[in-house]
């Protein structure tokens, strides 16, 4: 049983020599596949791992002050009050507008990550159609 304090020894080794060390292993060669699931694997968690901290990124932020001041600002005449209320509204605006930019990247990304696990399928029916063959 591996002591938890004791580094593995694989985080040890460089690059360089992990490559050396599986292509010394001819009897182990990992499919295009394989390598395609944990990138897809490790990419899927970082996404998710995003999604749920941008998913609190606006716990702190108090929309319904916002919707109070957007009412004042409805309801004033003064143009002086208008602005101030403005200015008061913007961090709000802002925090929201900011929120949906980090979200619409995340978007992204999990779309870049789903194609990668679509990829793997043609790998591996490719891998498949090379065995049959």
């Amino acid at each position: 049983m591996k002591n938890s304090s004791s580094k593995d020894v694989l985080d040890e080794m460089t690059k360089d020599e992990l490559v050396a060390w599986i292509r010394n292993l001819h009897f182990f060669r990992p499919k295009r596949s394989d390598v395609l699931y944990l990138r897809w694997e490790r990419q899927s968690a970082e996404v998710l791992d995003e999604m749920q901290k941008e998913n609190r990124a606006l716990d702190g932020v108090d929309f319904k002050a916002r919707d109070r001041l957007a009412n004042r600002f409805n309801e004033s005449r003064d143009p002086e009050e208008k602005l101030q209320l403005l200015k008061q509204i913007e961090p709000y605006d802002k925090a929201m507008s900011d929120h949906i930019k980090r979200s619409q990247a995340i978007d992204r990304k999990s779309k870049r990550v789903d194609a990668l696990y679509e990829q793997i399928d043609v790998e591996r029916q490719k891998e498949s159609g090379r065995r049959s063959a």
